[in-house]
């Protein structure tokens, strides 16, 4: 299993350079128009529409998913990190370790710029300012780690409608316990996604070192003449 390598479209790089200070022109907005920016009303329609009493099945994939984007889910990135150093791919290590914390210090100064408050009728503990959500771009950074060091490249194109769903998911879960608004957790899976991809694409000569060595390990030895064996000229 090789780390596979940045896309070579130059949208992609754009993108993952755009959507930050996009999500950052956000929290602007937000900050000088506070409790009244232009999308407010889709997000009360939305936070009208879901949410529900706290049990059932929902409920109970909604806490699993508000503990795993948390201390639970940072101890699993750990186990993975340590996993990944004893099959000797440190690089890889490297880049899920940096991809992220990266991603943390962009959701938190994010935060701290816009300042917005969570829904008055939040049903979990929480902590902070709600835009972007914390828990969604810790998720979408997840799902690229996964792509981008365990998931073989003939297998990619089937991994990212799951990675979409996952995101998705998270997303669903954290407005669904009225956590966060939902351009809360819009924009924090857009900073999950894109900081995740500049990191892949700033750790591509690491990456590219541990494809090139495990490669050169996994072929076959190439083939000697034998004694009496005739040499092509």
């Amino acid at each position: 299993m090789t780390p596979n390598g940045f896309p070579k479209s130059r949208l992609a790089l754009a993108l993952a350079v755009l959507v930050p200070l996009g999500v950052l022109g956000d929290a602007l907005w937000i900050r000088l128009a506070p409790g009244s920016p232009p999308w407010q009303g889709l997000d009360d329609s939305w936070n009208d529409l879901v949410g529900g009493p706290a049990d059932g099945l929902r409920w109970q994939l909604a806490q699993l998913l508000n503990r795993l984007g948390g201390e639970p889910g940072l101890a699993l990135l750990a186990i993975a990190v340590v996993a990944l150093l004893i099959a000797r791919r440190w690089r890889s290590a490297v880049f899920a370790c940096a991809a992220v914390a990266a991603t943390s210090i962009a959701v938190d100064l994010v935060k701290r710029v816009g300042e917005r408050p969570r829904p008055l009728d939040v049903m979990v503990d929480t902590g902070s300012w709600a835009f972007p959500s914390g828990h969604a771009a810790r998720m979408a950074v997840f799902v690229v780690i996964v792509a981008v060091v365990w998931i073989p490249a003939r297998h990619l194109r089937a991994w990212w409608p799951v990675a979409v769903f996952l995101t998705v998911l998270m997303m669903g879960a954290r407005t669904w316990q009225h956590a966060h608004w939902l351009t809360d957790t819009v924009g924090g899976a857009a900073v999950g996604w894109a900081v995740a991809a500049l990191v892949w694409r700033a750790c591509t000569p690491l990456l590219d070192r541990e494809r090139a060595l495990r490669e050169a390990v996994d072929a076959p030895p190439a083939e000697e003449p034998g004694a009496g064996g005739e040499r092509l000229s």
